[in-house]
């Protein structure tokens, strides 16, 4: 039997429904209902009866959920210990990561990574900060890098690296005049905003009902799921955006749009690491010393140097 389909199971069990499931695990709905099918003929009886779009147990998959996940957490503790036996760092690590810094810097990070550890295998996956740390809380991965601090309190969040927020127009705007753009001016313009969920959202919708705008009076033209999609809108002349400077950074290098902050604030906002109370290996446990290590900041900050507001 396939130890997948056991974890499939929990999944199912989890997540209320087969679609669910798969979405979370990346895989089919057939996919799924076929592993559930798997276990059932394993077994010989049923496990888990649909009632329209509602799942239940029956009698023999509750005891199979009791120990399918005593099972499990036996087999990712074996594999701890094996991996803690070991004198070479090695294995898959699941990283999870929000859209600025899943695209803009852990390309950069996964480098350093595999040169120190080459036997670590990282896998990313990109998607926003509440659906990342919606993933690590279900323990689908290992690690989280994002824009927002979790309000989960049995997760660890720790600020490795620092971000800024700014506002990103088109050369032709005339706001480009100012050094630094009156809040109010933001009224008057066309808006590029994120998605719900997005750390970046988070932030700017704080800082800006701080200076007392409120982001829902904004003229939002559009919402976008990544800062790039904001930046290439900007590019455009869509409107005006507030974006992180790592995903504006090379079209700010080619002058394709400007950046300006915004008068009496500064959108300064950590990347959290965060992870779970333990580690399931040494290789997920080494990846999280070396994101917050001196080289990583290094590289980091390497790519804030090569722009300049000031």
């Amino acid at each position: 039997m396939n130890v997948n389909y056991f974890r499939t199971f929990l999944c199912v069990i989890e997540a209320g429904s087969f679609s669910a499931a798969a979405r979370q695990l990346g895989l089919t709905q057939p996919a799924v209902s076929m592993q559930i099918q798997a276990l059932e003929d394993y077994f010989g009886t049923k496990l888990i009866e649909r009632h329209g779009r509602t799942l239940e147990l029956t009698r023999a998959g509750e005891e199979a959920a009791v120990n399918i996940t005593l099972l499990v957490e036996s087999l990712d503790a074996t594999r701890r210990q094996i991996d803690e036996m070991s004198t070479e760092i090695a294995g898959p690590v699941f990283l999870g990561a929000s859209t600025v810094p899943g695209e803009q810097l852990c390309p950069l990070l996964f480098s350093l990574l595999t040169k120190r550890f080459p036997r670590v295998r990282p896998r990313l996956v990109v998607d926003s900060t509440t659906n990342i740390i919606e993933r690590l809380e279900r323990r689908e991965l290992d690690l989280a890098l994002v824009g927002a601090q979790p309000k989960n309190p049995t997760l660890r969040a720790e600020p490795i690296f620092i971000d800024e927020i700014v506002l990103l127009m088109h050369p032709s705007n005339p706001l480009t005049a100012h050094k630094a753009v009156p809040g109010e001016a933001l009224f008057r313009e066309p808006f590029i905003g994120r998605v719900a969920g997005s750390g970046s959202r988070m932030v700017y919708e704080r800082e800006l009902s701080a200076l007392g705008i409120i982001p829902s009076k904004l003229l939002a033209v559009v919402e976008v799921g990544s800062a790039v999609a904001a930046v290439n809108a900007v590019e455009a002349g869509l409107g005006v955006a507030l974006v992180s400077v790592f995903a504006a950074e090379k079209s700010l290098r080619q002058n394709a749009v400007v950046a300006r902050r915004l008068a009496g604030v500064t959108m300064l906002r950590p990347f959290y690491l965060v992870t779970n109370q333990r580690y399931l290996s040494r290789a997920v446990a080494e990846t999280a010393a070396l994101l917050r290590s001196p080289e990583a900041r290094q590289i980091v900050e390497g790519r804030r140097a090569l722009w300049s507001l000031d």
